[in-house]
């Protein structure tokens, strides 16, 4: 067994590595962190430990406010890509107790903290107090309780506050103050004996001047108006709930508007009545109670009156969701998380998009999105808990085309969140979590096999109200429903998107069992015998729907094997009694199993490594890796055969074999490039060439893509060329070997040798190179020879195909030299006599001559089958006078050739001097032809036509004359 140790990792090199991480673009063959939800400013505040979100507001532009307290300090958040990531702004003062936005101006929004109303005009970058030194002077018990500010005509603005007194008959009040105003002061809007809790001015603001708020004189609840902003309050519209008892209220939500409002008088409101409350649809005379039963904090709303559709928050971390005008409300099926105050916020295009947001208070609570209408809700932002630890992952099988992940973390007070990115983890949403009714713990997730775009199965499992229970969803995540199972879930494997193996262990008999479900776990098969100790990990084969062939391994040194689905099974070796291996057993199939029957198990004893088994040949687990005092904690074989396994040793890094199943013993390799020092990695997940695992000692996901499991790609030669290199000094030089460069290798091994074993390589026939090419020593001429590269850094890629040529012909020269006609020659006979010197070794001689310069076109092509026998050939055709030929010649053997040789030129001579003759006889009369429309035929066989002679008797000797009467010759 060979072992190549790569202590990679503790060097860079200088110019090729940015000091900065990057996460969308992991790096090759070296381990790199994906990007995880990270706390406070660094990770945009996606974790906010101790946090509670509340007062959500939008303003025109779909700029997110919502104000955070962690428990000493108060920040306004802003965010402007949807609650995907936030920034706090410069408000510096208490706790804020309700946020309006301008109904004018993006930037423009007002706050209050309950002694002093804020106002800033760049979207949170400064802030200063309104109306400063005019403020109303406000009882210790009383405060502002809700804010909300209108324009007139010319878009001046005019805010109004509402105040509410705790003492018993103490009361608070309204007041108003037209800021653009000279000497502009908060005026009391006279309200009387009441106590306010909700104010809002009319959407038509501008012409009608028009307030509402929902007052309560601590017995009944109403909602009042004033038109003309300091005029008299009027209309007082009582609440009751159920429409027949009064109440007095503590809470309430905003005043909603449809979007009628300026044709029909009606709106909604949403009350907290020590947990009676409602949501109510008020109208001039009467107000209605929608029958949701619950205190309600939080109201939004789009539509007009017939087409309302309506989101309200509670107070104990509930939402209700309603599409017909409130005439019936549902929960949500996946509720935000967070187990108190919840406010919700439609996006602007809900009506089409069905976006809305929600921002929770106490455990687990957090800025989470819903993406339809309310029925589910993912968190995104500023979520209250901590990565402590990463439980399990699971990458989609189709990772290279939707770049799907799901991980499972774990806060230190027990709580699990199932993470969802479809980035490759650029950004992340947490789709489930512990703190959600009926969940107290997930410990496992998995995704079926079949998983891609149109068919998104999630499975996950944990506890539910004291029992253990799976989880599956069909949406990717977005549903879960629940399924209780009736023993331990201590192990599993995913078969399709309703079958599952469960290993389980009952306690009673000391019995491994093995559990089989087809329908999701609404049944289980009788439980299968394997062992007497706890099952530790399921694999299956990766033929399995045609073999039904599973592996199973324990917590105590045994692995078992079935080939009737999981009906029975037999330990491997069949025949051992006593346990082959030691401590807890990983186990995994070659790819080739159907042909090779070879599997592995690896331990997670200090010092006991990986083995290998080969079903019906082999009588004990043969060792083939045992990293010094490694402890393997997982184990995967990709589909082309490359093996990988984590050692949770520190400093162990992953051990990485091309060849498991190599008789005379697999080469292993330690991976650490790109691991701080002292990690241990946990777990280990691929897809494709993609590999996940858990650096638990800095709570990190990383990536490893392995892009040196394919064979390095020959280019030059080309394999079985002949004449290579040129011949000095009898030997063949100048030949290299040239490849394709393999994405992330920076080193590469070459081998050069006479025969394809490449068993005893002479010594100057290999080395090591860091580019893509490598010049030869001196050869032999005539010579075929075999040559083969692979990658040797950072980690070894496989041995290329291997590939030959034969080198150059002759011992002098590497190729004929052309004597005759001498170089530049004129005056040459149109048949000349081409000569050259003798090469050795040669078979023939291939000779080309043509007009052109490259010697494109040739006028004499003697090759192959027709090259020349001798080292002289006369021309056998005439050439053209006052010509200039080009020329060269190659020698030829068996299997080689020599280089061409250098291109000549000469020049054919001019024509011969034209000589006198004799004038020729009188010519003979000519014989009659006959002539028929303009046209003339010689019975001589020449003809004539109107512009068109195909022959001319008169230059042509061998045809004799003729007379032509009206016929134009052209």
């Amino acid at each position: 067994m060979a072992k190549v140790k790569f202590a990679l990792g503790l060097l860079l090199l200088l110019g090729l590595m940015d000091s900065t991480t990057t996460f969308a673009n992991p790096a090759l063959v070296e381990w790199s962190e994906v990007k995880s939800p990270t706390d406070g400013k660094a990770g945009d505040w996606v974790l906010a430990l101790g946090s509670d979100v509340q007062q959500l507001t939008m303003a025109i532009d779909g700029t997110l406010y919502a104000y955070k307290f962690d428990g000493t300090t108060h920040h306004l958040m802003k965010s402007t890509d949807g609650g995907c990531t936030w920034e706090q702004t410069d408000y510096d003062g208490g706790a804020i107790a309700d946020i309006a936005c301008s109904r004018i101006d993006a930037e423009t929004i007002y706050l209050t903290d309950g002694r002093h109303v804020y106002k800033s005009d760049d979207g949170g970058d400064s802030f200063d107090k309104v109306g400063y030194g005019t403020f109303p002077a406000l009882d210790a018990s009383e405060s502002v309780a809700c804010l909300d500010v209108g324009y007139n005509g010319n878009d001046d603005p005019f805010v109004f506050i509402g105040t509410a007194d705790k003492d018993k008959d103490n009361f608070g009040g309204v007041y108003c103050i037209a800021e653009a105003d000279f000497g502009a002061r908060w005026a009391d809007v006279k309200v009387g004996n009441y106590d306010l809790y909700s104010i809002a001015g009319s959407p038509d603001f501008a012409q009608d001047s028009r307030v509402m708020a929902l007052v309560t004189d601590e017995t009944h609840t109403y909602i009042i108006n004033n038109y003309g902003v300091l005029g008299d309050w009027s209309h007082p519209v009582e609440l009751v709930e159920n429409n027949a008892s009064s109440f007095a209220v503590s809470a309430a939500s905003r005043i909603c508007f449809p979007s009628d409002f300026d044709q029909i008088y009606e709106f909604f409101v949403g009350v907290a009545v020590a947990g009676n409350g409602d949501v109510y649809r008020v109208t001039e005379k009467d107000a209605y109670d929608l029958g949701v039963d619950a205190d309600i904090i939080s109201l939004d709303l789009v539509g007009e009156i017939g087409d309302t559709r309506l989101l309200a928050g509670g107070t104990a971390g509930k939402v209700w969701y309603s599409t017909d005008d409130g005439e019936s409300w549902y929960w949500s099926k996946k509720a935000p998380s967070g187990d108190g105050l919840t406010y919700v916020v439609m996006a602007a295009d809900f009506a089409d998009s069905s976006i809305a947001y929600a921002a929770t208070s106490g455990t687990e609570s957090a800025f989470s999105i819903s993406r339809d209408g309310g029925v589910t809700w993912n968190q995104t932002s500023l979520i209250d808990t901590k990565i402590s630890d990463i439980v399990d992952l699971a990458p989609s099988p189709s990772y290279s085309q939707d770049n799907t992940l799901f991980m499972l973390t774990e806060h230190t007070d027990g709580e699990h969140s199932l993470w969802r990115s479809l980035n490759g983890g650029t950004s992340w949403e947490r789709v489930y979590t512990s703190a959600l009714s009926d969940v107290e713990q997930i410990d496992r997730v998995a995704l079926s096999p079949q998983y891609d775009s149109d068919n998104q199965v999630v499975f996950i499992a944990g506890r539910s109200n004291g029992s253990s229970a799976i989880w599956k969803s069909d949406d990717n995540g977005q549903n879960f429903k629940r399924r209780i199972a009736p023993f331990p879930i201590d192990a599993w494997a995913v078969v399709d998107d309703t079958s599952l193996f469960i290993g389980s262990f009952d306690e009673a008999g000391n019995l491994g069992l093995a559990y089989r479900t087809t329908n999701s776990g609404r049944s289980y098969s009788e439980g299968t015998v394997a062992g007497s100790q706890s099952l530790k990990s399921i694999a299956l084969s990766p033929d399995y729907d045609e073999d039904e062939t599973v592996l199973v391994g324990n917590k105590d040194g045994w692995v078992y094997w079935s080939e009737d689905n999981g009906a029975s099974f037999e330990p491997l070796p069949p025949d051992a009694t006593s346990k082959p291996l030691t401590g807890s057993v990983t186990i995994a199939f070659d790819p080739g199993y159907s042909s090779n029957k070879t599997v592995y198990a690896a331990s997670d004893t200090a010092g006991e490594g990986i083995y290998r088994f080969i079903i019906g040949k082999s009588d004990a687990w043969e060792s083939i890796d045992s990293p010094d005092e490694g402890m393997i904690g997982q184990m995967i074989v990709s589909a082309e055969g490359t093996l990988y396994a984590t050692n949770f040793k520190a400093d162990g890094g992953m051990e990485r074999c091309l060849n498991p199943t190599y008789s005379l013993g697999p080469t292993f390799e330690t991976v650490t490039k790109g691991l701080d020092d002292g990690v241990t990695l946990i777990g280990l997940w691929l897809d494709d060439n993609r590999l996940w695992s858990i650096d638990t000692t800095n709570v990190k996901l990383m990536t490893y893509t392995d892009s040196l499991t394919q064979p390095v790609a020959l280019t030059a030669p080309l394999s079985e060329a002949p004449g290579v290199g040129t011949i000095i000094d009898s030997t063949v030089r100048k030949i290299s070997l040239d490849w394709k460069t393999s994405k992330g290798a920076t080193e590469y091994k070459w081998q050069l040798d006479y025969d394809t074993d490449f068993s005893s390589v002479p010594s100057d026939f290999e080395g090591d190179t860091k580019t893509s090419s490598a010049r030869l020593p001196a050869l032999e001429p005539a010579t075929t020879y075999y040559w083969r590269v692979r990658a040797t850094e950072p980690v070894l890629s496989p041995w290329s195909a291997k590939w030959s040529f034969t080198t150059s012909l002759g011992t002098e020269v590497s190729a004929p030299k052309l004597d005759s006609p001498k170089a530049g020659a004129s005056g040459m006979p149109v048949k000349p006599i081409f000569q050259w010197s003798a090469v050795a070794g040669a078979d023939s001689y291939e000779l080309v001559v043509s007009t052109e310069a490259n010697l494109d076109n040739p006028t004499i092509l003697k090759t192959g089958a027709y090259a020349l026998p001798t080292t002289a050939w006369q021309c056998n055709i005439a050439l053209n006078y006052n010509t200039a030929y080009y020329w060269k010649v190659r020698a030829i053997s068996s299997d080689t050739c020599s280089a061409w040789s250098a291109v000549s030129a000469f020049t054919i001579e001019p024509p011969p001097s034209p000589q006198l003759t004799p004038p020729p006889e009188p010519p003979q009369p000519p014989k009659p032809i006959e002539i028929y429309d303009n046209h003339c035929w010689a019975s001589a066989g020449g003809i004539y036509s109107q512009g068109n002679p195909h022959s001319d008797p008169n230059t042509d000797p061998n045809k004799p004359n003729c007379i032509i009467q009206n016929c134009l010759i052209a």
